[in-house]
Formats: C-alpha cells, structure tokens, sequence
C-alpha cells in the first residue's frame, strides 16, 4: 500500500513541475524551470558530499552544473533550434538551405 502512495506522491509532484513550467511567461523562464530539477538534487548532492567527503564538493558541483547547461541546451534545441536556424538563414544569403542533402 505504501508503494502506491509515494508513487501518487511522485505523480502529483510531476504534475505540479510540469504547470509550473506552461504557467512561466516565457520561453526562457519555462527553459529554466524545466531545468530547474537537476540544480535542486546538485545542491543535494553537493551538501551530502561537504559532509561526507568534503575533498570532492567542488567536482560534484561543476559536474552538477554542467548537467544544468546540458539540460538547458537540449531543451533549447527541441524547442527553438529550428527557428533560429530560420531566422540565420534569412540573414545570410549563402548559408545552406538543407535542400538536395
């Protein structure tokens, strides 16, 4: 029965994220609430790592926030990559059209 409950706990905070991120006003604010996961469990990690073994606290928080970056970029990428390529192609008349690839 406890599986349940904390599987129902999962859900509806997944939920809650997934309206907090279409509530944000724009595309950058809804960029980085859907990042904004990956930093809460890197100051987890990092803090039990200051306990822990405090010599590894730097790497464990570059490597954090290198995963922050990554999930920006990818995000990015799904959602404005092919606008933007649009956008710059539109600008230079010599860039490649992706036509006869």
């Amino acid at each position: 029965m406890m599986g349940v409950r904390g599987s129902t706990l999962i859900g509806v905070a997944i939920l809650v994220w997934v309206a907090w991120i279409v509530l944000a006003t724009d595309s950058e604010a809804r960029i980085e609430r859907t990042c904004q996961p990956v930093l809460w469990f890197g100051n987890v990690a990092t803090s039990l790592t200051q306990l822990t073994f405090n010599e590894y606290q730097d790497s464990v928080q570059e490597s954090f926030e290198s995963a922050d970056y990554a999930c920006r970029f990818t995000v990015w990428r799904l959602l404005h990559e092919d606008a933007w390529i649009e956008s710059q192609q539109g600008t230079d008349p010599e860039a490649p059209t992706g036509e006869g690839e």
